[in-house]
């Protein structure tokens, strides 16, 4: 009897082999999910664990890490182009002046080696806060940002500069 069901006495169709492709279906989606993870590649609906969006106001506070040279031309660290462990840039620049220095000192370390071993030259990594009014127009462009220095790593201190907004204050 093809497509019958069998009705058990709680209420529902017992199926035959139901459990086992429950089974082998919630066991197959975990183990996608968390090689999208492991791996860091996001391609809906497997979004390496990317699932919450910040809530943006009209102002947005925000941090850059750059490199510097020998000749002091900056560089925005390319942090798409480093390796996937490299890629929660956002995370860790948003909780950056958290860190102890030492922590500060460490991360920076790594962002420099790894722009190093590209074949980049570093002789040390800023870290700017930047702060975006989407409201402020200009035209038909949003107002450029304002980016106020706010840590300076070199031979594995960090020197924070400027107070809470970086030079110059909280204006920038």
């Amino acid at each position: 009897m093809v497509g019958t069901r069998v009705w058990t006495g709680a209420g529902r169709a017992a199926v035959p082999g139901a459990r086992r492709l429950v089974r082998v279906y919630v066991w197959g989606f975990l183990a996608v999910f968390v090689v999208a993870g492991v791996l860091g590649f996001a391609a809906w609906p497997v979004t390496g664990w990317r699932l919450c969006a910040a809530a943006r106001t009209a102002r947005q506070l925000t941090f850059q890490a750059v490199t510097v040279d020998v000749a002091g031309r900056e560089r925005p660290i390319p942090f798409a182009d480093l390796p996937v462990r490299y890629h929660g840039n956002v995370q860790v620049l948003k909780g950056f002046p958290d860190l102890a220095p030492a922590r500060q000192a460490a991360v920076c370390q790594a962002w420099a080696d790894a722009v190093r071993s590209r074949g980049g030259d570093v002789r040390e990594v800023r870290v700017y806060r930047v702060q975006a009014d989407v409201s402020q127009r200009v035209g038909e462009q949003g107002a450029a940002p304002r980016r106020a220095l706010r840590y300076v790593c070199r031979g594995g201190t960090v020197a924070a500069v400027g107070g809470p907004g970086g030079v110059g204050g909280p204006g920038g």
